[in-house]
């Protein structure tokens, strides 16, 4: 070969390194595993959310459309105590009008059944998920789970609005249950400490998939029917599970660090750890605060503002879409912080608490009391939901930072502690949804301003985000911060 032709071969060889390495640098293996973090948890997103879907997308109301016109212009707060006065000197006159309800329709019920039934799984399995996690493997549970909870959905159509369906509903929940404490063990076990915040922020990805099947699969359902729905959702979640064995697991299971977690948990310590139940507390504020905005502010701005019924899934969908973008810039900023050093950790999950729990609880409070104009309600609602994407970067990371060799199980506790205040808000709420006279909805929005405050408060005075001296008895001094330590990710997957 001619030796400029020679030079020119190493030369383009040479350049093809560079080139690779400049791809890898920028597409790394934290960049892969983020991406079927966030791709496996829309799916968990998209099951929750499909029942919903499924029964109101091609349901037909129990009251027409002129019937609901007429209960609007007779009932709703906009039109019995907004309507402009006939004598321009005078003001707006407040009269009392009775509490008026609908009653639920068949479809509600049955949705709500469905939706408890959700719930009831994912509160009995994250704590025991935790510790199965520590004898297999993170990687194994996590793909176990969203492979679970999508597969399952194949047996839906023939079990329609049966017990089985109910029971299909509770399976559901114990597989989604199962998937956040794998994803926070496999947070410490596989991401920078520097990057941990951020990580965590894409378990929002869960609202995400309300979104999607809120807005795809409404229309699927019109289009193809609703068991084309649950094939769809089955069909992904095989696929998504072969590139998750194919890519990742494969690759992280064999070089997983070799602990005894399952044997050394100090069980009495960590029950008794005001950290640790920190954590758990303010989950309780953070799900109900997610109920309130799911389930009530919607059906609020539809009966007490007479919005219409047709703009119920785009306000029930787009808030959750700027809910996810809002974590990942949370965490992305709380990474920043704390890797510059311009406050402690501990100091930095304090403040995205605040962040994700005050601003929130000032904004519902308000919810009720903000008159005639209906843009004003809806904005309150996106911005509410846009602070508590702050959860995350505080209160979740949190678990992680005090034990993280236990943070699986920690946050198995934060999870159950927080799926129960989740029932119970469930509960609260649903006993407003279908009342019209405003001050019923401001004792609702009222208690879950509370609940955000007392649980925020006692973050506040109780958290951390320190090693504690049960995570490692022996080994690391109590209230340390935790040590930067080079990702084990890069030179498995890479």
């Amino acid at each position: 070969m001619a030796p400029g032709l020679e030079t020119l071969k190493r030369g383009s060889i040479q350049l093809q390194r560079v080139a690779q390495k400049v791809v890898n640098d920028q597409i790394g293996s934290r960049h892969v595993l983020a991406v079927f973090v966030v791709t496996g948890f829309v799916l968990c997103g998209v099951v929750e959310q499909s029942a919903s879907v499924a029964l109101r997308a091609n349901s037909t109301s129990s009251y027409s459309a002129a019937e609901f016109a007429e209960y609007v212009e007779n009932t709703s707060y906009i039109t019995r105590y907004c309507q402009p006065p006939s004598n321009k000197s005078v003001v707006h006159v407040v009269r009392s009008i009775p509490h008026i309800e609908i009653p639920m329709t068949r479809t509600d019920e049955t949705e709500a059944v469905l939706r408890q039934a959700f719930m009831w799984g994912s509160l009995v399995s994250p704590l025991a998920a935790s510790r199965v996690a520590a004898r297999v493997g993170a990687e194994r549970l996590f793909g176990a789970g969203v492979l679970g909870t999508g597969v399952v959905a194949i047996m839906v159509p023939a079990s329609w609005l049966t017990p089985s369906h109910v029971a299909i509903r509770i399976v559901q929940g114990i597989f989604v249950g199962a998937t956040f404490p794998a994803a926070h063990m496999l947070a410490v076990t596989w991401i920078k400490t520097k990057h941990v915040s951020a990580f965590v922020s894409l378990y929002t990805a869960v609202n995400l998939g309300y979104a999607v099947v809120g807005i795809l699969g409404t229309l699927l359902v019109r289009s193809c029917g609703r068991d084309f729905l649950s094939y769809v959702i089955a069909l992904s979640s095989f696929l998504w599970y072969f590139l998750w064995w194919r890519f990742v697991e494969e690759s992280l299971h064999p070089n997983r660090p070799k602990r005894d977690e399952h044997r050394n948990l100090p069980w009495r310590r960590l029950l008794t750890s005001k950290p640790a139940w920190a954590c758990g507390i303010t989950v309780i504020g953070s799900q109900w605060a997610d109920a309130t905005l799911m389930l009530g502010v919607t059906k609020y701005l539809k009966l007490v503002y007479g919005f219409s019924i047709e703009y119920q899934d785009i306000l029930q969908s787009l808030p959750h879409i700027g809910h996810f973008f809002a974590a990942i810039t949370f965490g992305v900023v709380v990474d920043h912080v704390r890797q510059s050093g311009i406050v402690s950790t501990t100091t930095a999950r304090k403040l995205f608490v605040y962040i994700s729990h005050f601003p929130p609880a000032a904004l519902m409070f308000v919810l009720g009391y903000t008159g005639c104009d209906p843009a004003a309600p809806a904005a309150l609602y996106t911005a509410a939901l846009a602070f508590t994407a702050a959860t995350p970067a505080g209160a979740f990371a949190s678990a992680a930072d005090i034990a993280p060799n236990f943070a699986g199980t920690v946050f198995g506790l934060c999870q159950t502690v927080g799926a129960a205040g989740l029932l119970a808000a469930n509960y609260v709420v649903s006993e407003g949804l279908h009342g019209s006279f405003a001050g019923w909805w401001r004792l609702v929005f009222g208690v879950s301003s509370a609940v955000l405050l007392t649980t925020a408060a006692f973050f506040m005075a109780m958290g951390s985000g320190s090693v504690q001296d049960w995570n490692a008895p022996g080994d690391i001094e109590p209230e340390l911060e935790p040590i930067e330590e080079p990702s084990r990710l890069d030179s498995v997957l890479e």
